[in-house]
């Protein structure tokens, strides 16, 4: 009976939501996530080097954080300004400007908007109704809660620029500049195995009366997806897709505004347009020209 009572009180306080048990069952979550990155699968890889690229996780709060503060005033007249705006989610309240760039950098990127690590960006602004439900003009908390869950959603969706030093290690990996090698790995220990009895005819007749017939190699194991090995190639692929949602900071030279680049997933060829000046262009396309204003003249009117 002691047995019992023991074996039922452990198995209840491991269901209980305690702080303690959420703490454990997220650290064998997280060893688990690193154990399946470390053996190579594609997944869990991709989900370890999204934390630490701060694409996902605590990471990207912290650098929208960064990313998104506010300048401290020069001077009183400054600080005069930033007093008088509204309170934020009034009316009158607008967003960061660098924000707002950021929201169309992304939108206008198929690349980003198709990618599922984080939601898409559907509208620019909120949309506040004029009236309630009882023709009534909607109330300032309502345009407050409409703002702010808004602003939330927004932020949600965003990817946040890298710091200099980081980002230059990214492209010095993309462009080989940086060599990377892949760590040799420890030669997995062979399990001592222990030598079977010989089995004769009656035990395996015996067996496939209990057992029935048992089923050959599968890929039950691969089933969610199969272990790599850690090459240079694959290692590359996945820092392009890392590139491919990390926005470039930039200065327009032509509207002194801060614009946003993105890269491409895949590396993109270059098509030189560039016509010599000596080049005869007339020489090169006049005969093609001539041929397609006689096979317009040889049609036949349209009626």
């Amino acid at each position: 009976m002691r047995g019992y009572v023991v074996d039922r009180y452990r198995r209840g306080s491991e269901n209980t939501s305690r702080p303690g048990n959420q703490k454990l069952q997220q650290a064998r979550h997280g060893l688990s996530v690193l154990r399946r990155a470390n053996e190579g699968y594609q997944v869990p890889l991709e989900k370890v080097l999204f934390l630490s690229y701060g694409r996902i996780g605590k990471r990207r709060h912290e650098l929208l954080n960064e990313f998104l503060k506010p300048p401290v005033p020069k001077d009183t007249e400054a600080v005069k300004e930033l007093i008088a705006q509204p309170a934020q989610y009034d009316d009158g309240w607008e967003p960061p400007e660098i924000m707002m760039d950021l929201v169309k950098s992304q939108m206008h990127n198929g690349v980003v908007m198709t990618s599922r690590r984080r939601p898409r960006l559907t509208r620019l602004e909120p949309v506040i109704p004029k009236k309630n439900s009882w023709d009534r003009p909607v109330p300032l908390v309502r345009r407050r809660n409409i703002r702010k869950k808004w602003y939330q959603s927004s932020l949600d969706c965003l990817y946040p620029p890298l710091p200099e030093k980081e980002l230059g290690i990214l492209d010095g990996l993309l462009t080989r500049t940086i060599s990377w090698q892949p760590v040799k790995r420890r030669r997995v220990a062979v399990p001592s195995t222990v030598p079977s009895m010989p089995t004769t005819d009656d035990d395996a007749l015996l067996d496939f009366l209990v057992d029935g017939p048992q089923k050959s190699h599968t890929f039950r194991e691969y089933v969610l997806g199969r272990p790599h090995n850690f090459t240079s190639r694959f290692m590359h692929r996945q820092w392009r897709r890392i590139s491919a949602l990390v926005p470039r900071l930039y200065r327009s030279p032509h509207s002194d505004k801060t614009q946003f680049s993105w890269d491409t997933p895949k590396p993109v060829p270059s098509i030189n347009s560039y016509v010599l000046p000596e080049a005869d262009v007339d020489a090169i396309f006049g005969e093609e020209k001539a041929s397609i204003q006689k096979r317009r003249s040889n049609a036949a009117p349209k009626i």
